[in-house]
């Protein structure tokens, strides 16, 4: 029995030896090449940006390419790494990649050599030497015999007030208690969790995200369009004024003036932005602001339309119009949208909107609204002929 446990417990011992020995310093060498790797992507992007969008863009080489960008900086990576410590070593030489790689095996060597006088008091060639089994003997020995070099050396180190035999079997017990949690116990409890869940499953918590929130819009704006407010009547024109008649050589004032009076202040037209971009939604409302309207910010089409009083523009961030499909909304709704674009943001296809590019000001803004707004009376010109 207490041979099955030291074997179960030399496999723990391996583990924790393989970890501290050499996953360890591997992942520190795989941070500094990932460094170098990044400082070559800052030159290499600017290349791979001056390859034409269509090349970028196909599905058939964008994977490869990627995959070729990736392979690369990964090797140069390694070069670079082995020449950085073989130049601190050596100096630079026609071999200095070599010598580099040389002495990253040294290193690795020495703390395998450090570790196996920590967990077992020899130095790395003589654990090996004692680990090796004798001749006919399995070589699954070899994990009995190196927990039996640990255990003998805390044994030695801490000196408890315990038999050797009885410190031997309490730690091939603990170390097999940590395997029988980790191994067995865990995909149990993960097996009766989902158990659970078939038969009684949980309550899922409702997550609100902007994406769902857009395909909320789409039925929104669907079971709004019946409704929709209808145009506001045009005010009827003015009456002409009448002039009363005195006898020759008298002149009487006109009932109403002659010029007509302003006309009462026109309420401004009511104007959304939607982007969840708190910079983008702020440069927006600033020009909305200088060209004389009240914008409202919001952060999605749903709270837009989500009222039976719907804005009469609504300024969309054209990342939001990748979530939406133009054919599944009303033409009642799309033409009341205007996608905001930027330099690295461009409206995607099948939209067919008014677009205005943040970067351009509250000039081009207006210029803009001046275009659209004539399109509409043009429209509706058309319309009543």
């Amino acid at each position: 029995m207490l041979e099955l446990l030291e074997i179960v417990a030399g496999v723990v011992v391996l583990a924790f030896y393989l970890a501290v020995a050499v996953v360890l310093p591997s992942g520190v060498v795989f941070l500094f090449v990932s460094l170098i790797g990044t400082l070559l992507r800052l030159g290499i992007d600017p290349v791979v940006a001056a390859v034409p969008e269509r090349v970028r863009g196909d599905p058939r080489l964008a994977p490869a390419g990627r995959f070729v960008r990736s392979l690369f900086l990964r090797v140069v990576g390694i070069l670079l790494f082995f020449t950085l410590v073989g130049a601190s070593q050596v100096g630079l030489s026609p071999h200095v990649i070599q010598d580099g790689f040389a002495e990253i095996l040294v290193n690795f060597t020495a703390i395998q050599d450090i570790v196996a006088t920590w967990m077992t008091g020899n130095v790395l060639n003589d654990m090996l030497l004692a680990l090796q089994p004798a001749p006919g003997e399995s070589a699954i020995v070899s994990l009995k015999l190196l927990e039996n070099l640990v255990a003998t050396h805390l044994f030695l180190t801490l000196k408890p007030g315990v038999t050797s035999l009885a410190f031997r079997w309490t730690f091939a017990a603990f170390a097999t208690g940590v395997v029988g949690i980790y191994v067995v116990f865990e995909p149990l409890r993960a097996v009766r969790s989902r158990v659970s869940a078939i038969i009684a499953p949980a309550r899922r918590e409702t997550v609100i995200s902007e994406e769902s929130l857009e395909r909320q819009a789409e039925l929104i704006a669907q079971a709004l369009a019946k409704v929709t407010p209808a145009a506001a009547a045009a005010p009827a024109p003015a009456a002409a004024p009448t002039l009363s008649w005195a006898r020759p050589g008298m002149a009487r004032a006109p009932t109403a003036p002659l010029t007509p009076a302003a006309p009462a202040a026109v309420a401004s037209q009511r104007v959304a932005i939607v982007s969840w971009d708190g910079e983008l939604a702020a440069e927006m409302e600033r020009q909305l602001d200088a060209a004389g309207f009240s914008p409202l910010v919001l952060r999605s089409v749903a709270e837009a339309f989500a009222s039976r009083v719907w804005p009469q523009i609504v300024f969309i961030d054209a990342r939001h119009l990748e979530w939406l499909s133009p054919d599944r909304l009303p033409l009642l709704v799309r033409a009341r949208l205007v996608a905001v674009t930027r330099e690295d943001v461009r409206v995607p296809r099948g939209w067919q909107l008014d677009t205005h590019a943040v970067e351009s000001g509250a000039g081009a803004l207006l210029e803009m609204l001046r275009r659209r707004d004539a399109r509409r009376k043009a429209s509706s010109r058309d319309g009543g002929a």
